[in-house]
């Protein structure tokens, strides 16, 4: 493992970190963010960033799928869908 510094942002402020990574993974962010001419930091924090909401994405998902089974949900659902189809209609009536 090689062990090197960053800057992790924080609300709008930088705060040094220093982190271990596998050596392959310190190769790949030097060529990358070469490539990108893009400070190391900043494509740390972007991966960082991403990381981050594909893991609130899953979560969300979660629970979603937890909600879909719960039959009170369904239920209010099934009425939200049936009092919009109601208000569709009377939009596409022109109000009448």
């Amino acid at each position: 493992m090689h062990a090197i510094r960053r800057r992790a942002r924080s609300r709008g402020t930088t705060q040094k970190v220093t982190y271990s990574l596998p050596e392959a993974i310190v190769t790949r962010l030097d060529e990358r963010a070469a490539g990108a001419g893009q400070a190391k930091s900043a494509v740390v924090s972007e991966a960082l960033a991403f990381y981050f909401a594909e893991q609130d994405r899953k979560a969300l998902e979660a629970v979603y799928a937890e909600a879909a089974t719960d039959p009170l949900f369904a239920a209010d659902n099934a009425q939200v869908l049936r009092d919009f189809a109601a208000l569709d209609r009377d939009v596409e009536d022109g109000g009448r």
